[in-house]
């Protein structure tokens, strides 16, 4: 039916038709009794039956009940003279569908219009409400740059996104839709909705995944010859990454827009803020880095480098470790030349050695320069090029071959330093390194052990700490005198400890030895002082000495982000938590991009109890890095406090799964149960981990933690008194909120008084 100009629906009069959607077509209309234009969207004769007029009714109480500004407003819905309609609000502008027929948007718009889309998503799936439709011309962009949602038409109305039950209408309405039906467009479906399972918020936010995808590059991620084919793309294929397809789209958004398109629901985006917090941080960062940091004038600004992981060009591809540590060294050179600004280690090496364009790298790290390379081994042959990029203009400053020994590295690094600063002449007033770079060994084996024990120490599971202090062990046994891997040996040692890998004390013993041997090789070792402050703080519960040996850390090397952050770490755990979080800032000017340094700031956080400011960090960590472990667990135990149990959940078990089931997590794991109310899950854990008792050492602390979820203080207390004779770390471990229950006890006071600790 089309309905002509002048016909009246109640008050409303018909002006012209203005577009069609899946449920009906849509009118400009005007509203005689508010006199105001209006749109009415009216429902075909061809699908007036009973389950489309209820459908349809329901869109319309549905998105009523929603007053959010990115979605389509409804004043209305009426019938007359069998016509049934609903009326909305007016709205001038296009579908985005039309927007990207133009051409693809830049990066900055799309995420722009992606944050306010989620808000929106956020508002219905609040009230339950699941779009299931979500494409490009079901998104509408006004005049102002507005984003609005349109056509509920095919929508969802169930049990709200966190769980919560009771008496709510739209909680007891019949399903309309029968089992297995496929509803929505093909292309922008998600897998489960393709195969006529069970959809629910997180299918929506595949939809948008691929609506991002699709503004951002101009091609659809999932698109066939024939409806079969595109179905099969959704289920089996994986979309062209981003960056390298297109330019100028930052590394981190196309992370963000893969994890949307996830096949299993339980690896997107859990939530549509979850999203919008992620896009909100990379908006962030990405305008906080195209800035001087905070201390430098232009002319620093103009003067500065990235150097990023070298590219392993060897037949085998398993010279990783030595292509960072290339990069590494040449890094820390650079770092010590004045008036050059470097950018730091980990914010430059989130790159990693993928195909990249400089440029985006620039922008992103705020830097003019970006140096690249390679390395190719052949038995002892080496062979080294780098090539030094000027960001803005695209064009190379510098670039070289280099062919040696193996023997050769240290001089190749010292070479390509000396390359780049005289490059940088013009810019930074120094026409050469002022001297060589200070060596810690001579010895080119045991550097390679050293580069593959610290290679293996970033991934902090057990099989990684265990395999790090083996190539640490083998470093100095190649230089004794080799004091960095000596720290490195304590530095896994306490890890070790930290987390239950090893019995405390047998922990401590071997740590302090190593250290003290770092240390007695060369006092001037930054990083030994970090590993002596750290294991000071965890282990020693000397507040003082631990703070001293930070300052000292932090005088031999005022860019070592992890000693600003471990310092962060003893503030925050006295109680001094402007000054702990004052570290932790100081630490992100050198790395703003470093997933441990959120990890660091959120943890202090949570220790001054500011828990949604903890959660949002927390969320900013898995944004840089969704695997990152130590991230999952302290992100799950501030949602935990906060009553968000589902999401607390979900990460706690993925830390678990990551860590092959690890008693540490496993212990938090334990306790996010308890909280939930799933004792089952909770004893089931507790059951394990008795039983694994049996056969290794677990940690006292684990069992805490169950006990605390569970509430039961005696046995808590009981596992406590035993982790305090085992040694192990309670100091940080108090601040935690497992014990948000038991502050006030007496025996926790008495405990946390005997580790020089007060008001926890």
């Amino acid at each position: 039916m089309t309905l002509d100009r002048g016909t009246k629906l109640g008050t409303y009069e018909i002006e012209e038709s203005i577009g069609a959607g899946g449920m009906g077509e849509v009118y400009r209309a005007r509203d005689h009794k508010l006199d105001r234009d209006v749109a009415i969207k009216v429902l075909p004769e061809a699908l007036a039956t009973e389950d489309f007029l209820l459908r349809f009714e329901r869109e319309a109480k549905a998105v009523a009940a929603l007053s959010h500004p990115n979605i389509l407003a409804i004043y209305d819905f009426g019938r007359e003279g069998g016509i049934s309609y609903a009326v909305m609000e007016l709205l001038e502008g296009e579908t985005l569908r039309a927007r990207i027929e133009k051409g693809r948007l830049l990066p900055r718009k799309v995420m722009e219009l992606a944050i306010q889309c989620c808000s929106g998503l956020a508002a219905a799936h609040d009230k339950g409400i699941v779009h299931r439709d979500l494409k490009p011309r079901n998104l509408f962009v006004t005049r102002e740059g507005h984003l609005k949602i349109l056509d509920f038409g095919l929508a969802k109305v169930g049990s709200p996104v966190d769980g919560t039950s009771g008496k709510e209408e739209t909680q007891t309405k019949a399903r309309i839709t029968s089992a297995g039906a496929i509803l929505g467009t093909m292309g922008y479906m998600a897998p489960e909705q393709v195969r006529g399972q069970e959809s629910d918020h997180r299918s929506d936010i595949f939809s948008l995944g691929a609506i991002l995808y699709e503004a951002l590059s101009g091609s659809r991620a999932f698109q066939g010859a024939s409806s079969a084919d595109t179905m099969s793309a959704t289920l089996n294929d994986e979309p062209r990454e981003l960056s390298s397809a297109v330019t100028d789209i930052p590394v981190a958004l196309d992370r963000i827009v893969r994890r949307c398109l996830e096949k299993g629901p339980a690896e997107r985006f859990q939530s549509a803020r979850d999203l919008r917090f992620a896009l909100e941080t990379i908006s962030d960062v990405k305008r906080e880095s195209s800035q001087a940091p905070a201390g430098t004038d232009a002319a620093d600004a103009s003067a500065s480098i990235a150097v990023l992981p070298f590219t392993d060009m060897s037949a085998q591809k398993d010279h990783e470790y030595f292509c960072e540590g290339m990069a590494e060294e040449i890094l820390n050179a650079l770092s010590k030349v004045p008036g050059l600004r470097v950018a730091a280690r980990s914010s430059a090496f989130q790159f990693g050695t993928k195909a990249h364009d400089v440029r985006q790298v620039g922008k992103t790290l705020g830097v003019r320069q970006v140096l690249e390379g390679s390395v190719r081994t052949a038995g002892r042959r080496l062979r080294v090029t780098a090539q030094l990029v000027d960001v803005a203009e695209g064009y190379q400053v510098w670039s070289e071959r280099y062919e040696g020994d193996a023997e050769d590295v240290f001089a190749i690094q010292d070479q390509i330093a000396a390359k780049i600063v005289a490059a940088l002449h013009g810019q930074i007033g120094v026409a050469k390194v002022s001297e060589p770079a200070r060596r810690a060994t001579k010895n080119v084996a045991a550097y390679h052990l050293y580069l593959r024990g610290r290679h293996a120490f970033e991934r902090r599971y057990r099989g990684g700490l265990q395999s790090a202090l083996l190539f640490f062990e083998e470093a100095v046994k190649e230089d004794p005198s080799y004091g960095l891997a000596h720290a490195g040996i304590g530095d896994c040692y306490s890890m070790l400890g930290l987390y239950g890998f090893l019995p405390p004390k047998q922990a401590h013993e071997k740590a302090r030895a190593a250290i003290a041997r770092a240390l007695a090789v060369d006092e001037g070792i930054a990083e030994a002082h970090t590993t002596l402050g750290r294991f000071r703080l965890l282990f020693d519960h000397a507040w003082d000495e631990a703070e001293k040996e930070f300052q000292r850390a932090l005088q031999l090397d005022p860019s070592d982000f992890q000693a600003y952050c471990w310092y962060g770490i003893c503030l925050a755990t006295l109680g001094r938590s402007d000054e702990a979080i004052a570290q932790v800032e100081k630490a992100r000017k050198l790395d703003p991009l470093s997933p441990y340094v959120s990890l660091v700031l959120m943890l202090a956080l949570t220790f001054a109890n500011r828990n949604e400011e903890a959660v949002r960090e927390g969320e900013r960590a898995l944004t840089l890095d969704h695997d990152f472990v130590i991230g999952l667990y302290v992100l799950g135990s501030a949602l935990t406090r906060v009553g968000r149990y589902d999401r607390a959940i979900e990460l706690l078990e993925k830390a678990a799964a990551l860590t092959d089931r690890a008693s540490f997590y496993l212990g938090f794991l334990g306790w996010a149960y308890g909280r939930a109310g799933r004792e089952g899950d909770a004893r089931g854990i507790l059951s394990e981990m008795e039983e694994r008792a049996k056969d290794t050492y677990v940690s006292p602390t684990a069992f805490v933690c169950i006990h605390a979820g569970l509430g039961e203080d005696d046995r808590l207390f009981h596992y406590l008194e035993r982790a305090r004779e085992s040694g192990s770390p309670l100091g940080i471990f108090t601040r935690f909120p497992i014990f948000d229950a038991v502050r006030s006890d007496p025996r926790f006071e008495r405990l946390a008084a005997s580790i020089g600790l007060r008001d926890v």
